[in-house]
């Protein structure tokens, strides 16, 4: 009923199965970091710009058509922006009213 000697310990195999998942997590991490769009292009703000291209160009679009009004159209346009994003604020706030346990 005696084991035999050639059997490792199972605290001896736990001790290299975590130093082989150690290693492995080191590997992986390194892969990543090199597969994200900041190291690939070697600056964080391209990185930005590459992993979030549709607000990036929404963006750059909305200056460009703001900058190509005139003055007095951009001033009717921040008016109803502003009135739009009142009325959404009083809407989610009646939403939140209807939405809670009475």
């Amino acid at each position: 009923m005696n084991k035999p000697a050639s059997k490792p310990s199972l605290a001896a195999r736990r001790a290299e199965l975590v130093a082989r998942c150690a290693e492995q997590r080191a590997g992986l991490v390194d892969g990543l970091q090199s597969l994200r769009p900041a190291n690939l292009l070697g600056h964080p703000v391209a990185g930005y710009v590459v992993g979030h291209k549709k607000l990036v160009a929404g963006a750059l679009g909305a200056a460009l058509a703001l900058g190509l009004l005139r003055r007095k159209r951009l001033l009717a346009v921040a008016g109803s922006a502003m009135s739009a994003w009142r009325m959404a604020q009083g809407g989610l706030a009646m939403l939140s009213q209807l939405r809670r346990p009475m």
